[in-house]
């Protein structure tokens, strides 16, 4: 009957020390938050290329990445009002946000006036399969000119500076207010704006005329400067400078000479971008200070004695009983699973006692 007791005993600490780790692994210090970019769109390996990972893997921290390609940054407003991200136990919210706002309509806009879906799965090839339709049935001037209305489309179009300002002076400003209301003490990262097409020409080889270019990179930076220069650095929250960090021309996936093969309207970084975007971040980043509490004090009171036993047994035996540690640190696992196995158990808190009772024992992690 005895040894029956102690296995339902033993049966219970595994299954409640199993349940406190599941929910201490479920506690992130890094959350990711944004569109395509941070989503690490058209990476080989977007859960090691893209940025977030990159930041998370060098700073130590545990990543949970929630950007959703497409996202526009009214989006995620809604979604950060309606209380739809659990940012409470975060250390560290990065946001990159923003850039389909404007692009959307901008490229709904384009296409429509070359006369392709905007929506179409390959949009790339679209426009290539339709350059070469017009090319053979509609004539130079007649190309010309559809090209040039392109143009015209972009060169300081109101509703599209318009877009950007409300943008920059309201959605953004309010995704920060919302994210500080619901984590008062995290770091807030956002990144600034990128010009994916930044010297980079739209090359059409038209019957009778050898090279035509429309320089895209200039046609669209005033609608980047906007973004980035109505949209400042708070006193709560840091930008990470990626518009500055782009200085080459791999670092995006564009290739905007129709002439070849290999033509992409593709804004979003390559893996060397990400890199890039990661070291603007990084840059911006306080690392955090290192914490200083010794092993096996579960009550968080700068020394190890009975009561630091008694309570991590109870923790052990009561998931819901809370270890004073537990208010100061989100490691406090690594400070009271003194053996060191990944769980907390009755050996934990037989070991503190042990150190207790003799101060030279030294815990497994201690070794």
């Amino acid at each position: 009957m005895l040894k029956r007791f102690i296995g339902i005993v033993i049966a219970a600490v595994m299954v409640l020390s199993a349940a406190a780790v599941q929910a201490e692994e479920t506690k992130y210090d890094y959350i990711a938050l944004g569109d395509s970019i941070a989503a690490g769109y058209g990476l080989a390996y977007p859960e090691r290329q893209a940025y977030p990972a990159l930041f998370a893997n060098t700073n130590g921290l545990r990543l949970s990445n929630q950007a959703v390609s497409g996202k526009t940054a009214a989006e995620l407003l809604s979604e950060l009002e309606s209380g739809k991200y659990d940012l409470s136990s975060a250390k560290v919210i990065t946001i990159s946000i923003g850039s389909n706002d404007i692009m959307k309509p901008m490229i709904s806009a384009l296409a429509k006036e070359f006369g392709v879906d905007p929506n179409a799965a390959d949009l790339d090839k679209a426009v290539k399969d339709r350059m070469e339709y017009l090319k053979k049935y509609e004539s130079t001037d007649a190309l010309k000119k559809r090209v040039k209305s392109m143009e015209d489309l972009l060169t300081y179009n109101a509703e599209f500076l318009s877009i950007c300002n409300n943008t920059a002076k309201n959605t953004l400003p309010k995704i920060e207010a919302e994210i500080r209301k619901q984590n008062a003490d995290a770091q807030i990262i956002f990144t600034n704006f990128y010009n994916p097409f930044k010297n980079k020409s739209l090359a059409v080889d038209l019957p009778e005329i050898s090279n035509v270019q429309y320089d895209v990179g200039a046609l669209i930076q005033p609608y980047i400067d906007t973004l980035n220069q109505n949209f400042k650095e708070g006193e709560d929250f840091k930008i990470a400078d990626v518009y500055g960090a782009f200085t080459k021309s791999t670092y995006v996936n564009a290739q905007l000479d129709t002439r070849k093969d290999n033509v992409s309207f593709d804004p979003h970084p390559t893996d060397k971008g990400h890199r890039a975007i990661f070291l603007a971040v990084n840059e911006v980043f306080e690392p955090f200070a290192a914490e200083d509490f010794l092993y096996g004090d579960a009550n968080g009171d700068g020394s190890v004695d009975a009561s630091d036993a008694a309570d991590t047994l109870q923790k052990v035996l009561k998931e819901s009983f809370k270890l004073g540690i537990e208010s100061k640190t989100d490691n406090w696992l690594k400070y009271v699973d003194v053996d060191g196995t990944g769980n907390l158990e009755a050996s934990d808190a037989a070991d503190i006692m042990q150190k207790v009772l003799k101060d030279s024992f030294k815990f497994v992690v201690e070794r």
